[in-house]
């Protein structure tokens, strides 16, 4: 009798389930966008001024909509379409274009981005009059008050001793930007009195907890390294450099603001490794396709040039790594928040590998084609093996000059516990450490030398376009261990193997020894 019931159970929650999932939705995340514009064109006129096109729209989307949309992460690929397009536009009329704020576009907005509270983050001694006093869209307002540079820090407790040597590497280099270390709460007053004394007063850190920005629930979708969107959406500075806790910089960061590329178009993005992982055509195609390359709404068009990289060309997975991304967030914010949105979606956030790919396609999906990648792709760091092949599991990010700027993945051989499970995985292991977990473990936190760097041939020139497979000089070798994410990059078939000066190797040891500085655990 129970097994009948519960067996009752589970067909009525499919039926729900497919009934959720498949039910006809009336609401504006099935009213495409192609289907509203030339009826907006029609009304008020191919050259009306944007405030009347926006108006346009919203009142042909509100006549089409009979239902308010789902805010479920579940939602189709059209219907994620269809809300990103009405985003788009919502963001570019309130942000771009100035529009006033009415009640029925405040309600559009919650609608649009769920997840936002409508209040403030919580940050000691900051003056909010700016905001609180001015009139208008939420996030011009809290553009608007933002002012100058700092490195910004997306943190909870898992990633603190990451942080803390990296403030010690930051001191070290002679860092004199302001840093903001952000978090959703998650970050406890003894892993913020750490970072207080590791800094010892010698960095401006700040602290600031966003959670009261997100309404109750949406907290625990963005986890680990995808808080970083709240980092960048409400840091106070009006420009930023975004680092991962565990970066190594090895140049001074503010550096990065000279670069010839950040200062054209207010974005610079650094290359991934160039792997052989690519999309499924499915999932290329829903990228591809809510791209705006022409929009005769608001007359955008996107730069053709953004369309020759990896992605396009090879439907590659990895084209950037977003552990340092330099931003003015007046210019990007639009496409920081579409990147958050399509995070939120479990059809769009899952598809690529964490945040990183989302910013720049963020960008472009948003209209905006005004960001520069690195002109140097990533290389694996440590020393040269016999087959000119460096494996490790730390990545390089270089200048065209050839110069190391940052490396993440820390400076350990591996930042991973992992070596219990590795012994008993891995025979040859055991055998290389003498049988001994210990030996094991103690590898695994040494440091990592820094001599070499081999910077693989492109998948261009190894590969023609559009195969189905591709191949790559950056592999993953697992059975190196460390929870596999050791990668052998080799200089085979065209590529290149940098061995570092002596002065260099010094330079590179010397911050090594700063990042491991044992730190102060009374706290």
């Amino acid at each position: 009798m129970k097994s009948k019931f519960r067996v009752t159970l589970l067909i009525i929650a499919w039926v729900l389930c497919l009934s959720y999932m498949f039910w006809p939705n009336s609401s504006y995340q099935s009213v495409p966008f192609e289907q509203i514009v030339p009826s907006v064109i029609s009304a008020v006129g191919p050259y009306s001024h944007a405030h009347e096109k926006c108006q346009k729209y919203f009142d042909f989307v509100r006549a089409l909509a009979t239902s308010r949309p789902s805010d479920s992460r579940y939602l189709t690929s059209r219907q994620i379409a269809n809300h990103v397009d009405h985003l788009r536009v919502y963001l570019k009329c309130h942000l771009d274009f100035q529009l006033d704020e009415t009640r029925d576009s405040a309600l559009m907005g919650a609608e649009l981005l769920p997840m936002f509270s409508g209040d403030l983050p919580l940050i000691a001694h900051h003056d909010w009059a700016p905001f609180v006093l001015g009139r208008g869209f939420y996030w011009s307002r809290y553009v608007n008050m933002s002012r100058g540079r700092g490195i910004v820090v997306s943190l909870d407790d898992a990633n603190t001793e990451f942080a803390c040597r990296l403030l010690q590497v930051l001191h070290h280099l002679g860092n004199t930007l302001p840093i903001q270390v952000i978090h959703k709460g998650d970050l406890s007053a003894a892993s913020i009195s750490l970072l207080k004394l590791v800094t010892k007063g010698k960095q401006i850190v700040e602290f600031m907890d966003v959670s009261p920005t997100l309404r109750s629930g949406f907290s625990q979708v963005f986890r680990g390294y995808n808080n970083k969107w709240f980092a960048a959406l409400f840091s106070t500075f009006e420009e930023i450099i975004l680092v991962d806790a565990d970066v190594v910089p090895f140049v001074k960061p503010e550096t990065f603001f000279d670069f010839d590329g950040y200062k054209r178009t207010g974005a610079y993005f650094f290359k991934d490794r160039e792997l052989s992982e690519t999309l499924s055509n499915s999932q290329f195609e829903f990228f591809s396709s809510i791209i705006p390359r022409s929009d005769e709404l608001f007359n955008v068009s996107i730069d053709c040039s953004k369309f020759d990289n990896n992605f396009f060309n090879f439907k590659s997975k990895h084209v950037m790594e977003s552990g340092v991304v330099v931003l003015r967030r007046s210019s990007h914010l639009l496409g920081i928040i579409i990147s958050l949105a399509l995070q939120y979606w479990f059809k769009s956030g899952r598809i690529m590998c964490g945040d990183k790919d989302l910013f720049w396609l963020g960008q472009l999906i948003s209209g905006n084609s005004n960001f520069h990648f690195n002109e140097i792709s990533a290389a694996a760091v440590g020393v040269m093996e016999t087959n000119n092949t460096v494996c490790s599991t730390q990545i390089g990010h270089f200048s065209k000059e050839r110069e190391l700027l940052w490396t993440n993945g820390a400076l350990n051989v591996c930042k991973r516990d992992s070596w219990l499970v590795d012994f008993l995985l891995y025979p040859h292991l055991r055998k290389k450490f003498n049988y001994s977990i210990f030996d094991l473990r103690d590898n695994y936190k040494s440091l990592v030398e820094i001599k070499h760097a081999a910077l693989p041939a492109s998948i261009e020139h190894l590969n023609e376009r559009n195969l189905s497979n591709i191949t790559s000089r950056f592999v993953k070798d697992r059975s190196r261990g460390c929870g596999g994410i050791y990668y052998c990059a080799s200089s085979d078939e065209g590529g290149e193997i940098i061995e570092f000066s002596e002065e260099k190797k010094l330079q590179y040891k010397t911050i090594a020894l700063v990042w491991n500085r044992p730190l102060i655990t009374t706290v």
